[in-house]
């Protein structure tokens, strides 16, 4: 099953540590900072982060918008700074 995790906003935001298990889908604005992620885990601390998901990280933090664009489920959102 597929949960949200939120970013501490101080680790490596490509680091399983610098994530937690939330139970709710984030409300986050904004285009500077990783704000959470979509994974299929169920743990507090996800074990693993798909390569799709690394690679929509760092396309959000180049082009400062959640990822993937388009239409598509946003497995990636952003914060404010």
């Amino acid at each position: 099953m597929a949960n949200w995790y939120t970013y501490n906003g101080i680790g490596d935001p490509t680091a399983t540590s610098s994530y937690r298990l939330v139970s709710v889908k984030p409300t986050c604005s904004g285009a500077c900072k990783i704000c959470a992620i979509y994974l299929d885990e169920t743990t507090v601390v996800p074990s693993s982060i798909a390569t799709t998901v690394l690679a929509y990280i760092s396309n959000a933090l180049v082009t400062g918008s959640s990822q993937p664009g388009g239409a598509a489920k946003r497995f990636v959102y952003l914060r404010a700074c």
